[in-house]
């Protein structure tokens, strides 16, 4: 073979493995536009892992085939899924020592736009080593698909202040860089304990049937009850001593039910829970019309209060907190439901005393449990039988005026007492 002809087939042979290159990029690119993502619960001791591999990258992986039915790649290759997700991904301290891999529930799973093979793993720090720094070593799908990407992010951390609403991205692994150092020793007790607390705020704030329930249960607060009637109002230190009573004996309630269930020792299903929420409001209302337990507001604010502690739970269930971190979030997280109770009361309660001892009160007390009972038979409904009703959208509306509500319950208060003064001097 001549020279120029040899050099004319060196090139067309390089120009035939260039095509070849690019078409088998433009292919992968075309089967290979979503990334795994790998979801961290950083805690003391241990990190537990959600790991979501779209099923089309995975069945290449483990087929190198662009042509494989990924249903059928992963039900064929079932069995052997688990000890696949423990060999490609891994974790070690910053000097080295493995962590040990432990791969709970696999099974797929519909993730945003695509179905997703969804890995939970436990990786577990050596004797005498932080979880919260540590070298996360992911070559899932990596080994065998080389422009794909892993996205770690971190979505519980409490001494961040991370539970679960976001996530913060923390790196990417390749098939060039599998390997990424978390370190989270920036977070501080003091700082996850901040964020518990303003979540008990917001979650209270934001829940208009917890702070519903407490308010109709005050309305007849102010006043004694006589012959199946509420009468004349009751002295103001009986009528405070009540009210702290009932407050108190709902805060003990809950917070009895919120730890056993955060613990994991207490499970219900949330349906029946919200369904008896909205029972203890209707309850509360037709004992502000027409007192039904008199004197033992506090045994029946007590028993609703497990009631409602079971629904606080469900913010803090899940979050796969250590010991040490569950403990501070179960305090902060109650301390905060506890100061927003409080700032309700403390804003509402001098009001409500105030016009209890002038003309007109009737006419709060019977509204507000119509508009209670209201809302609380349209949650039932809702709950209960799944079926859409106005009432309770209608209150979750106005409670977004609240402000508005309180002004106007201070003014008329105001309006009212001094009537009565007046009409009393002469």
């Amino acid at each position: 073979m001549s020279t120029v002809s040899a050099r004319r087939t060196t090139k067309g042979r390089a120009w035939a493995l260039g095509l070849a290159v690019l078409l088998a990029g433009v292919s992968a690119r075309a089967h290979l536009a979503r990334n795994t993502a790998v979801l961290l619960d950083i805690g003391e001791r241990s990190v537990e892992a959600e790991v979501q591999m779209p099923l089309d990258q995975l069945a290449l992986a483990l087929t190198q085939s662009f042509d494989a039915v990924p249903a059928d790649v992963i039900r064929e290759r079932a069995a052997e899924l688990p000890a696949y997700v423990r060999e490609h991904l891994k974790a070690s301290t910053p000097d080295g020592r493995p962590f040990e891999v432990e791969v709970g529930t696999v099974g797929v799973q519909r993730v945003e736009d695509g179905d997703c093979l969804v890995a939970h793993v436990t990786l577990r720090a050596p004797p005498g080593a932080s979880a919260r720094a540590f070298t996360l070593t992911d070559t899932l799908v990596l080994h065998q698909v080389m422009n794909h990407r892993a996205l770690v992010s971190v979505r519980r951390d409490f001494h961040t202040g991370l539970f679960g609403e976001s996530q913060e991205m923390v790196g990417a692994a390749s098939a060039q860089t599998p390997s990424l150092l978390i370190d989270r020793t920036h977070g501080s007790w003091w700082t996850g304990f901040r964020a518990v607390f303003r979540l008990g705020l917001h979650h209270i704030a934001e829940g208009t049937d917890h702070l519903l329930f407490l308010l109709v249960l005050l309305l007849p607060a102010p006043l004694l009850a006589h012959g199946g009637r509420w009468r004349e109002p009751d002295r103001l230190g009986a009528s405070l001593k009540r009210v702290l009573g009932v407050v108190t004996a709902f805060t003990v309630g809950h917070s009895l039910t919120l730890a056993a269930a955060a613990v994991g020792v207490l499970r219900l299903p949330s349906q029946p829970v919200e369904v008896l929420i909205a029972v203890s409001i209707l309850v509360s209302a037709v004992h502000a019309v027409r007192p039904l337990f008199p004197g033992r507001e506090h045994l029946v604010a007590v028993g609703f209060g497990l009631v409602h502690g079971l629904a606080f739970a469900t913010v803090l269930a899940g979050m796969g907190f250590d010991s040490g971190a569950l403990a501070m979030s179960i305090l902060g997280f109650n301390l905060g439901i506890e100061a927003m109770q409080a700032a309700v009361v403390l804003l509402v309660l001098p009001w409500l005393l105030l016009w209890s001892r002038a003309p007109g009160f009737t006419v709060l007390r019977i509204g507000g449990a119509a508009v209670g009972g209201a809302a609380a038979c349209g949650w039932v409904l809702e709950r209960a039988l799944d079926v859409s009703t106005p009432l309770g959208p209608w209150v979750e509306a106005a409670s977004g005026h609240a402000w508005v509500g309180l002004v106007v319950l201070a003014g008329v208060a105001l309006t009212m007492s001094r009537r009565s003064r007046r009409a009393a001097l002469g």
